[in-house]
């Protein structure tokens, strides 16, 4: 195995925003054996991240398959984790030279080792979708990313189903999302019983202020909740349809838009309930879930799932029933999970052992 450093292929680094990208900071921030050297080949926006990131091994591809292919080939040998979506490197989700590229690496240096995480999946579309026959070509760029790859990983354990069914392989390993908002030192705020958050990207915010609706105006008539938080960055596409909404709510709606990591943290620190539209088949992909859980934010959903960690979340129905003792119960057992499963030196040591060269798929 060549001592070139290792490729990791992203979308975009901080301080551009992007999820996957930040995911594939972190993973790589608390990875294992911090002086190994590892050469970052994004999308787009390499001088700003490397400017504050202060990581020079930060080049962009500007999704040109020639100049990833050059990369590859100059890295020869090595370990190469790519994080893929579709569309964050083509702009309709068929990256159809990518499996191409990769395949050309492999050929050339067949102890190359690779490992893709993939951040999304196509899922099933009716015939009349005008996505149908895009999610098909999807489905085909993914079965073959899957042939040439040594490891898989992903996120959910649907997605992992579709990745066993599209590459007709077992070996798919699952890694959730960590939060992406540190806890601030010296939290000791006591919780505001009626405070409430909603936190995360725009369309998650205003899915899950849709969702809860109903339950949001009763608590505020019945006095359980005098102050909405929504923490996040703002949408215009959005906007027509939230403002009415929030609109009609706004004796008990701040909108705090973006703010820094510190005060989002403070926030989660004190509010007593963060709402979110999390299922089992999704909790584990989502940075708002994991961030609650990590700050001790007792985390509301529709319906109390029976399975770990939604077992220790609050269903909307037990708001103004459940007792202080036992929120703070399930939210020191959500915390306990957090920091045994999902938190950052847990993901990129588990990563970091996948991508080992050293192991190889069948």
């Amino acid at each position: 195995m060549s001592a070139s450093p290792a490729v990791i292929i992203t979308t975009r680094l901080p301080p551009l925003i992007c999820g996957i990208g930040a995911y594939s900071w972190l993973a790589h921030q608390y990875r294992p054996n911090e002086s190994s050297p590892v050469d970052f080949l994004v999308v787009e926006g390499a001088a700003e991240s490397r400017a504050l990131l202060g990581w020079e091994a930060i080049a962009e591809f500007s999704g040109d398959p020639d100049k990833l292919l050059q990369v590859l080939h100059r890295a020869g040998a090595t370990n190469v984790l790519l994080h893929y979506a579709g569309r964050a490197y083509q702009r309709f989700g068929c990256p159809i030279w990518m499996p191409i590229v990769l395949r050309k690496w492999k050929t050339k240096f067949p102890d190359g080792h690779l490992t893709i995480f993939f951040h999304e999946v196509p899922g099933e579309l009716p015939r009349l979708s005008r996505h149908f026959l895009l999610g098909k070509i999807n489905s085909r760029i993914i079965r073959q990313l899957t042939a040439v790859a040594d490891v898989l990983v992903t996120n959910t354990e649907n997605h992992a189903m579709i990745l066993r069914k599209l590459s007709r392989r077992a070996d798919v390993h699952c890694l959730p999302v960590g939060s992406n908002i540190p806890v601030a030192a010296s939290l000791r705020e006591a919780r505001a019983e009626t405070e409430f958050v909603i936190f995360g990207l725009p369309f998650g915010r205003w899915q899950t202020l849709q969702a809860f609706e109903p339950e949001i105006r009763n608590w505020r008539q019945n006095g359980l909740l005098t102050k909405l938080h929504l923490i996040g960055p703002e949408d215009e596409k959005l906007a027509a349809e939230a403002n009415p909404l929030i609109g009609s709510l706004s004796d008990i709606v701040v909108r705090h838009g973006m703010l820094p990591e510190s005060e989002v943290s403070h926030l989660l620190a004190r509010a007593q309930f963060a709402l979110t539209n999390v299922t089992p088949a999704t909790w584990s992909k989502s940075g708002a879930f994991m961030a609650c859980a990590a700050h001790g934010c007792a985390v509301v959903i529709k319906e109390r799932a029976n399975e770990i960690p939604l077992w220790y979340a609050v269903g909307a129905k037990e708001v103004g029933h459940i007792s202080v003792a036992d929120i703070a119960g399930r939210t020191a057992s959500l915390q306990r999970w957090y920091e045994e499963n999902s938190s950052w030196p847990v993901i990129a040591r588990r990563l970091a052992a996948l991508a080992q060269a050293q192991e190889t798929s069948p």
